[in-house]
C-alpha cells in the first residue's frame, strides 16, 4: 500500500508540474527608450493646473505607427473624461520639433468625424516612453491638458450633445413627413443628416440607429421600371429611346429629383441623357445609346447614383456596404439587339401600281411585305384609299403618302417603305417584240416590264435614307401569267439590295 500511495504522489506531483508549464514567449526586450520605466505609467500624476492622462499604443513594427496609436489612446481617454464618448476614428496632424537627440511635439485632435466645431483640443505631450522587442514598438505617451479648458469644455460639450440630438430629430422627423409625402429625395437627404449629426456623439446612437433604419427603408422602396419597350442599338449610331421610370412602394407615386447612374457591359458604350440623369416630375429619365461595340446585343444597368452617400462611407463602412448592396438589388437591366437604324424603327409598306395611264392605284401584297419582315425590317402593311389623281406626279403622290401616314400612324410609324411599280405590257414575242435570229410569227408568249422605285424614308426628318431604281421582265403564256413571273422577279431583284 505504501509503493502505491507513494507512485500515485509521484505522478500527482509530475502531472501539476507539466500542467504549470507554459509556453516559451518568443517576443524578447532589446531596448529601451530610457533605462528605467518612468513612475507615471504605472502611478497616475496629478496636479492642480493639468490633468494627466497615459496611452499605451498598439505594438507595431515602426516607430512612428506605434507612437500614433499611443496619441490616440491618450487622446480617447482625454475626451471620455470630459464626458465625451467618441464612436469614431480621430485624424491627427502632427508639428515636429528636433531638440539634439529627442523629439518634443504638440498634437493637435481634430474630431473631424464627430465635429466638434471649436472643440479641437491641443494637447501637450509631457513625456513618452518604448520598449523596442522582437516582435516590434510599444509606446507610451502622457498627456496632459489644462484643468480650466477641461472643466470648460465639460460644460460646452454638454450644451452640444443636447443640441446635436434635437438637431437629429428635428431632421429624422421632417424626413418622415417627407417620405409619407412622396418627397423621396428630399427625406433621404434629411435623413442623412440626421445621421451625420447623430453619430458624433456615442450619446446619441438610439437616433443614429434609427435613422440608418429609416434611410434603408427609402432606399427598398424604391422600384425601377420601363414606360416604354426599347429594343435596338442601332449600328449606324444612335437607339430606340429608353424611357427609364422611378416610383416608390410607400404611396406608389414617381420619384422626383433621384439621380442615376448608368453602367454597361461594353466599355466602348456611351449614351445620351436628353434631360440629364436625373429622374423629372414624372419620374423618368431619357436615355439614348450613342455607340457601342458592334456585337449581337448589349446591356445596360439602371441603379440609383451613391454619390449622394458616399459621405456615410467614412461614418460607417459597414451600412454603407448595406446601402450598395441594395443598389445593386434594385437594378434594372436592359437588353437591346444591335441592328440598322433603317429595319430596326417601325416602318410601313406602301405599295403603289401604275399601268398605262390607269392612273395610280394602292395595293396591300402579304409577299413583298413578308420580304422585308424577314429581312429583319419591324414593318407592318398599311392600306391607303385612294388619294391621288391621275394627273399626280409620282412625287407629289410620295408626298400625299408621307403626309397621311404622319397624320394617322405618327406615334407608330417612323420609317415608310414605299414602293412606286409602274406595269409596262410590252407584247407578244414574235409579233409585238421582234427577234433577228428567229423568224417567229405567232410564239404565243406574252411580257411584262416593270419599272420599280423605292424609297426608305424617315418621316421624323422627311429624308430618304435608301432608294432604289430597277426593272424587271417577266414572260408567259398569257398576261396574266406574265405579270406574275415579272412580280416575282421583283422579288429577286430586292434580294440584291437588301441582303
Amino acid at each position: 500500500m505504501s509503493r502505491i500511495r507513494f507512485l500515485l504522489c509521484f505522478l500527482l506531483i509530475v502531472s501539476f508540474a507539466c500542467s504549470s508549464v507554459k509556453p516559451e514567449n518568443t517576443s524578447r526586450l532589446i531596448e529601451t527608450s530610457s533605462p528605467t520605466k518612468p513612475e507615471w505609467i504605472l502611478k497616475k500624476r496629478k496636479s492642480d493646473e493639468n490633468y494627466y492622462f497615459v496611452g499605451i499604443g498598439k505594438k507595431n513594427n515602426e516607430l512612428q505607427n506605434a507612437r500614433k496609436s499611443a496619441i490616440s489612446d491618450a487622446a480617447s481617454r482625454l475626451l471620455e473624461f470630459i464626458g465625451f464618448r467618441a464612436t469614431t476614428r480621430f485624424k491627427s496632424t502632427k508639428e515636429f520639433r528636433d531638440f539634439d537627440d529627442s523629439s518634443s511635439f504638440r498634437e493637435e485632435i481634430l474630431q473631424t468625424i464627430e465635429g466638434k466645431a471649436s472643440a479641437s483640443v491641443i494637447i501637450e505631450i509631457e513625456d513618452t516612453y518604448y520598449e523596442k522587442y522582437t516582435d516590434g514598438y510599444l509606446f507610451y505617451v502622457l498627456l496632459k491638458s489644462p484643468v480650466k479648458w477641461v472643466e470648460k469644455e465639460r460644460k460646452r460639450l454638454k450644451k452640444l450633445l443636447e443640441e446635436q440630438r434635437n438637431l437629429a430629430i428635428l431632421n429624422l422627423n421632417e424626413a418622415k413627413r417627407q417620405f409619407e409625402n412622396g418627397e423621396v429625395v428630399k427625406a433621404i437627404d434629411n435623413t442623412i443628416l440626421a445621421i451625420e449629426i447623430s453619430e458624433k456623439a456615442e450619446e446619441n446612437s438610439d437616433i443614429y440607429e434609427e435613422a440608418k433604419d429609416f434611410l434603408i427603408s427609402i432606399i427598398s422602396s424604391l422600384r425601377f421600371s420601363l414606360k416604354n419597350k426599347p429594343l435596338y442599338v442601332y449600328k449606324e449610331g444612335g437607339s430606340d429611346e429608353i424611357q427609364l421610370m422611378i416610383t416608390t412602394t410607400k404611396n406608389y407615386k414617381p420619384v422626383t429629383g433621384l439621380l442615376i447612374e448608368l453602367t454597361g457591359n461594353d466599355k466602348n458604350l456611351t449614351f445620351t441623357a436628353k434631360k440629364g440623369l436625373q429622374t423629372d416630375e414624372s419620374g423618368i429619365v431619357l436615355v439614348e445609346i450613342n455607340q457601342c461595340t458592334p456585337d449581337e446585343e448589349v446591356e445596360i444597368g439602371f441603379s440609383f447614383s451613391l454619390k449622394k452617400f458616399e459621405k456615410l462611407k467614412e461614418i460607417d463602412e459597414e451600412f454603407y456596404s448595406r446601402i450598395k448592396k441594395y443598389n445593386e438589388i434594385l437594378k434594372l437591366s436592359v437588353k437591346l439587339s444591335i441592328k440598322e437604324k433603317y429595319k430596326a424603327i417601325p416602318s410601313g409598306v406602301v405599295i403603289i401600281d401604275t399601268e398605262e395611264d390607269k392612273g395610280f392605284s394602292f395595293k396591300f401584297q402579304e409577299n413583298v411585305t413578308g420580304f422585308f419582315a424577314n429581312r429583319g425590317f419591324n414593318v407592318s402593311s398599311i392600306e391607303i384609299s385612294k388619294i391621288a389623281k391621275s394627273t399626280d406626279t409620282p412625287e407629289k403622290v410620295k408626298n400625299s403618302v408621307i403626309s397621311l401616314i404622319r397624320k394617322e400612324y405618327n406615334s407608330k410609324i417612323k420609317n415608310l417603305i414605299i414602293i412606286f411599280r409602274n406595269f409596262n405590257y410590252i407584247g407578244e414575242i414574235g409579233k409585238d417584240i421582234k427577234f433577228t435570229e428567229y423568224d417567229l410569227n405567232d410564239s404565243g408568249i406574252k411580257v411584262y416590264e416593270i419599272l420599280c422605285s423605292i424609297f426608305i424614308i424617315n418621316l421624323e426628318t422627311g429624308n430618304t435614307e435608301k432608294a432604289f431604281n430597277f426593272s424587271v421582265k417577266g414572260s408567259g403564256l398569257n398576261k396574266s401569267q406574265a405579270l406574275q413571273n415579272s412580280e416575282k422577279k421583283i422579288l429577286e431583284k430586292l434580294k440584291e439590295f437588301f441582303i
